[in-house]
């Protein structure tokens, strides 16, 4: 149960915190080496991967933390209970939104993994690239779940008890 409550709690911070220090050793790695004349040519293939995984990983965190955009003058507009429904109507489209996605993606893996395609410099299947938008969106699905059973929680059920 500690391990679950931990990858509820630190998942999502704990892969953006990997990729994004990934990403800066990696950076400077290739600054460091093209000034002394030794490019390397996997490094910007490499730190552009790490960057996409870390856009859509910190989608999910976003969601985790309510911390996306929306429209705040819309939710000024309501109080109480219609708040918490517009809220929860929010998360069921973001939802929506997320599973179209996550299909089509795994859609456009099933179709990459066919070709057996390989990226250029690091020769790994791009369908590890790929997947990003996918896992990601997953990820939101997920918390969309979670942040919806606590905003339920908190509008409607001391209510009821």
């Amino acid at each position: 149960m500690k391990i679950i409550k931990w990858l509820d709690e630190n998942l999502e911070k704990s892969i953006c915190i990997i990729l994004l220090s990934a990403m800066t050793i990696i950076i400077s790695l290739q600054l460091i080496l093209r000034w002394s004349g030794l490019p390397l040519d996997w490094t910007e293939e490499v730190a552009r991967y790490c960057f996409v995984w870390l856009v859509y990983i910190a989608c999910s965190y976003g969601v985790k933390k309510r911390a996306h955009i929306k429209v705040d003058a819309v939710m000024l507009l309501f109080k109480g209970k219609a708040k918490g429904v517009l809220k929860i109507i929010s998360n069921v489209l973001f939802f929506v939104f997320a599973a179209v996605v996550s299909y089509q993606g795994i859609l456009l893996l099933q179709k990459i993994n066919a070709t057996h395609q390989v990226s250029p410099a690091v020769q790994i299947p791009m369908v590890v690239p790929y997947a990003s938008y996918t896992v990601g969106f997953i990820l939101v699905m997920i918390r969309l779940i979670q942040d919806t059973i606590l905003l339920y929680i908190e509008n409607f059920k001391s209510e009821n008890s």
